[in-house]
């Protein structure tokens, strides 16, 4: 499930700068077949970034065992480049999903 999210309409694979800026956008239209569709981001993504945080935190406790005269930018350049692999997998764990016509879900009120 390691790929960039596709339009539920249309089946366009979408970049990856696109898919950061739907994300952001929440409800988005389709740039090939213009119908909408709302960006979500998986709860699985706590899956993926699970591995990052639990790697992290074993190299900064090496890092801190190993080294004697070990300063704090150390430990913080670790955990931030972690982070930002976290931040860059974000995309590929998002789906698209579809809009329903405002004019049919008002029409499944009434007949409901």
């Amino acid at each position: 499930m390691f790929h960039l999210p596709v339009c539920p309409h249309c089946g366009t694979v979408y970049r990856y700068k696109d898919t950061k800026k739907a994300i952001r956008k929440k409800e988005n239209t389709c740039y090939h077949c213009q119908k909408r569709f709302r960006a979500k981001v998986f709860p699985t993504i706590l899956v993926g970034a699970i591995l990052p945080l639990v790697l992290c935190i074993a190299l900064n406790i090496f890092l801190l065992t190993r080294m004697k005269d070990l300063k704090l930018l150390p430990l913080f350049a670790v955990t931030l480049g972690f982070l930002l692999i976290i931040y860059i997998i974000i995309p590929f764990f998002t789906k698209f999903k579809k809009i329903e016509d405002e004019s049919k879900e008002k029409s499944n009120k009434k007949k409901g």
